[in-house]
């Protein structure tokens, strides 16, 4: 049970709100006024302002749409709410969107990049205002607020790829509203570049016991984030560079997370069983409870001062007329286990703790179980069933918090970078010592992945069946394949799964102009870099609109983003539209 008030609000009447950067509702006179910015406290007020606006509804469904349902994890239901939500949802689904899609809509991002800014340019001068406002603690703020503005910019460059980056904050009519996009390395570099300051003066994960502990952007979430985006930049410019980087910054969280768990636990062997759950215990300390020892940042909601109706929205009740699913249910690849499907062994605690109704022969949809039930599934070792009735949650006082980086996510980062720093199959064979190298980089990638599989299954005793083996994955492809798979087994419906399958795209494709817009690149979307075919076989797989229809028409890297909503680009003459959509808000069809 979650006691303590998450993210205290600084309650003012009319207090900043802002919509996308073109249409910016600018703040009152309290917020910029000569009582404003004043004391600690204002700031405080502030910084938790910009954390609560990243709890908002339209973040986290965007989460979860632009992260989950256009992967193979989600479809949208069969029933008809006729709302513009639904609609949204299919034409997405089938390759049909236009500029007026509802989830192309990126207002929600930048508003809390607003109040990031906001704190920026502001916060250092209360610093000669109030002597309990002290540079050590601007430095927290500024590293807090630097890396939550990244986050946002990294959530919309998946989602978008060319987007504005703001020049600072918006406080009257007569700043220039009309911004242009950047390319998505000028992005991505920009998001380095704060979170590498960011991480010089962070809060540390050891400063708090409570929730704070993990509700802030500590030293742990920044150098998680920094992993997550030179992994997706190694990925789109085949940088080895930036893979390696993205290890460094795994081993910092996970570095930090063995100290942290040997002082808090007292445990003198720090192995990975050590840091990590059994897989008993995974659902109800990470998904129930909450705020758990494996969690880096989740964003807080206790159902009380702030809600999750964005992932009730989308789970498991999308109004308040007692409706028995959301707007999306899972596909049938849950259903079952094997080589084929999702999961691989019907000992794994993660199937039945992914949807309810799992192993069903009369199943046409599955709905989520992960993170909607509010109870276990009371699975151990000796029974292992699916849930089949679904635990009541409120319409109301949704109290679920939303986890962006957890400690296996890490782990299976780290996996996935080193697979590429592995040598290539074919140096290997030619020298014995490039062989050994890509031996020993692909079996700590092995153990790794390795030990969040383990952790999962129900058996006490593991063995060599049970067990996934290095001799099966131990070429470049296999392995890479494997980090894929345990990411979706481990980390399904939380938001990851579509941003994995470009990785893997952008990694099997040439001629990537990450340093230009789509717009400056062709007009014809047809006629840019072909998306990899077994990247588009996964991503449309247990479609219920059908998969080779979804192929068809998205074969080149535009069609993996949304449009640029028809309104923004009205009120905003620098903006261009992704050529994979036409101006007369048709999508281009093959």
């Amino acid at each position: 049970m979650k006691t303590m008030k998450k993210y205290i609000l600084f309650i003012l009447s009319g207090f900043l709100t802002t919509s996308c950067i073109d249409t910016v509702v600018l703040p009152d006179d309290i917020t910029i006024g000569e009582d404003m910015w004043k004391s600690r406290d204002d700031v405080s007020a502030m910084v938790n302002s910009a954390y609560k606006a990243m709890c908002s509804e339209g973040v986290i469904e965007r989460c979860i749409v632009w992260g989950s349902f256009r992967s193979d994890e989600l479809n949208p239901i069969v029933q008809t709410f006729n709302n513009g939500k639904e609609t949204a949802l299919r034409d997405i689904k089938a390759g049909n969107m236009t500029h007026n899609n509802l989830y192309a809509d990126w207002a929600s991002f930048y508003n809390v990049i607003n109040k990031c800014n906001l704190v920026l340019e502001r916060a250092p001068g209360v610093v000669n205002i109030d002597p309990s406002y002290t540079v050590n603690t601007l430095n927290t703020d500024r590293s807090q607020m630097l890396a939550l503005r990244s986050l946002c910019y990294f959530y919309l460059v998946r989602a978008f790829r060319d987007v504005p980056v703001t020049p600072g904050a918006y406080f009257v009519s007569s700043q220039n509203f009309e911004i242009p996009q950047q390319a998505p390395i000028t992005v991505l570099n920009k998001c380095i570049a704060d979170l590498e300051e960011a991480i010089k003066t962070p809060l540390s994960p050891l400063g708090y016991t409570d929730w704070r502990r993990v509700g802030y952007l500590n030293r742990e979430g920044i150098a998680a984030l920094l992993a997550d985006v030179y992994l997706w930049r190694g990925s789109m410019t085949h940088d080895a560079g930036d893979y390696q980087k993205c290890v460094e910054y795994c081993d910092v969280v996970l570095n930090s997370k063995k100290q942290s768990t040997s002082d808090d636990f007292m445990l003198q062997d720090r192995k990975w069983p050590n840091l990590i759950y059994n897989g008993s215990e995974v659902y109800r300390n990470v998904f129930i409870q909450g705020n758990s020892r494996e969690s880096i940042f989740e964003l807080q909601m206790d159902g009380r001062n702030d809600d999750n109706f964005g992932l009730r929205n989308s789970y498991w009740n999308y109004d308040d007329r007692a409706r028995s699913n959301g707007l999306m249910r899972a596909s049938l690849n849950f259903n079952e286990v094997g080589d084929d499907y999702i999961y691989i062994k019907d000992k794994d605690y993660r199937w039945y703790e992914s949807c309810y109704n799992v192993k069903s022969s009369d199943q046409t949809e599955l709905d989520v179980f992960k993170m909607v039930s509010t109870q276990t599934t009371g699975n151990d070792e000796t029974t292992q069933k699916p849930v089949t009735s679904r635990v009541a949650r409120p319409y109301a006082d949704v109290g679920q918090n939303w986890i962006v980086y957890r400690l296996s996510d890490v782990m299976l980062m780290k996996a996935e970078a080193l697979v590429q720093l592995a040598p290539e199959a074919e140096v290997a064979q030619d020298d014995s010592e490039s062989e050994v190298e890509e031996a020993d980089v692909l079996r700590t990638a092995f153990t790794l992945v390795n030990e969040v599989n383990k952790r999962s299954l129900a058996l006490t005793t593991l063995g060599d069946a049970d067990t996934l083996k290095f001799s099966t994955y131990n070429t470049k492809a296999a392995m890479e394949e494997l980090v894929l798979a345990e990411r979706l087994r481990e980390l399904c419906f939380e938001g990851k799964r579509y941003f994995d399958l470009m990785r893997f795209n952008y990694r099997h494709v040439e001629g990537i102009q990450a340093d230009k817009i789509l717009a400056n690149i062709s007009s014809d979307a047809k006629a840019m870099v072909k998306n990899y075919g077994p990247m588009m076989d996964l991503m449309t797989r247990g479609m219920s609109e059908g998969n080779a229809a979804a192929t068809f028409k998205m074969p080149t890297e535009p069609f993996l983003y949304f449009p640029v909503l028809n309104s923004e680009i009205k009120v905003n003459s620098l903006l261009k539209q992704n050529p994979a959509y036409k101006e007369n808000d048709a999508y281009v069809k093959n």
